[in-house]
């Protein structure tokens, strides 16, 4: 059980549909603090020697993604 407040950007009230074990705990908490991404260490602890852990992200309790903003080239012209 993880529980958050306000400013953690963990979703209130999320079901978590499919099971987790201890090993997606580290995982979860590196994800959240964005330490961990797409599954591997940022450089600092790949430089320690973390490489893949052995267990899931628990992606529930991830804050949804922000859509990227699109860019409309309207009167732009190609590059000679």
């Amino acid at each position: 059980m993880i529980a958050g407040g306000e400013k953690t950007g963990i979703p209130r009230g999320t079901i978590v549909e499919e099971p987790y074990d201890s090993l997606s705990f580290v995982p979860t908490l590196l994800a959240l603090t964005g330490e961990l991404r797409d599954d591997s260490s940022i450089p600092v602890l790949w430089n320690k020697g973390f490489r893949h852990f052995p267990g899931r992200i628990v992606k529930e309790l991830l804050p949804e993604p922000k859509p990227s903003p699109t860019i409309a080239n309207t009167g732009a012209n190609a590059a000679p």
